[in-house]
């Protein structure tokens, strides 16, 4: 009985052992599995990650931030830049319809003008924009001539789509020849504020429209006939553009 007795308890010895053992195991096992699972996880996660930003065409936000200026691969994505990417020089040509605003609507008519436009790109948000612009109005009678520098902010990249956004400070010179043939002309200060969409259609070419808005600050100025009178005002310029980026 005796011998039987621990024979018994030996055999549940080793049973509790056995199975202390296989808990061990089980447990080890599933901890293995969670770790390599959490340590593949990000490689994966960074493969695909990969994979999908070399699946996606590249845009200019895209190439500047992967640009590194000191590998000659950095030299290929600046040959690349697309139109108003920073680093790049924009120059374009508007021809649309001037709206007269106040006094100068009501003695003058409304006509078309033509505007050089320059843009230097500082950021993908930001650039630096200047612009010339001409109209004659009523047979010559009146005539308008702004050099303006503006802020330009890109507002959003939706395709090849470059909605915009401007403020800025330029010179004006506005001449009207009075009834008795006397002219008033003036070097006048003002301000401009606008916007607009540009389409990017290559590398190298873009296209687009813009609305602006001009105040001339009022001055009084001496006529050719000794008469001093008031001259400034406000006028609306409506621009389609086409250009090219170097």
């Amino acid at each position: 009985m005796r011998l039987c007795f621990f024979q018994v308890t030996e055999y549940t010895l080793v049973m509790k052992c056995v199975k202390q053992l296989l808990l061990i195991a089980l447990i080890l096992g599933v901890y293995s599995v969670s770790s390599q699972k959490a340590f593949s996880y990000p490689a994966s996660r960074s493969t695909f990650s990969a994979l999908e930003s070399d699946s996606i065409k590249l845009t200019r936000s895209s190439r500047d931030s992967n640009r590194n200026e000191s590998s000659p691969q950095s030299r290929k994505f600046t040959e690349d830049l697309s139109p108003l990417a920073p680093g790049t020089h924009n120059l374009s040509i508007g021809v649309g319809q001037i709206f007269l605003m106040g006094n100068l609507s009501t003695n003058f008519e409304n006509s078309l003008g033509t505007q050089v436009h320059y843009t230097y790109g500082v950021s993908d948000m930001f650039s630096f924009e200047s612009d010339f612009g001409y109209s004659s109005h009523s047979n010559g009678n009146f005539s308008l001539v702004n050099l303006d520098a503006a802020l330009r902010t890109n507002l959003v990249y939706f395709d090849q789509l470059v909605p915009f956004a401007s403020i800025g400070l330029g010179f004006y010179h506005p001449s009207e020849i009075l009834s008795n043939n006397a002219t008033l002309s003036a070097l006048l200060f003002g301000m401009e504020l606008g916007g607009g969409v540009d389409l990017l259609l290559s590398k190298k070419v873009f296209f687009g429209t813009r609305l602006n808005y001009h105040n001339m600050f009022d001055s009084t100025k001496v006529a050719s006939n000794g008469v001093s009178l008031p001259i400034g005002g406000s006028f609306i310029s409506f621009m389609i553009h086409a250009g090219v980026s170097f």
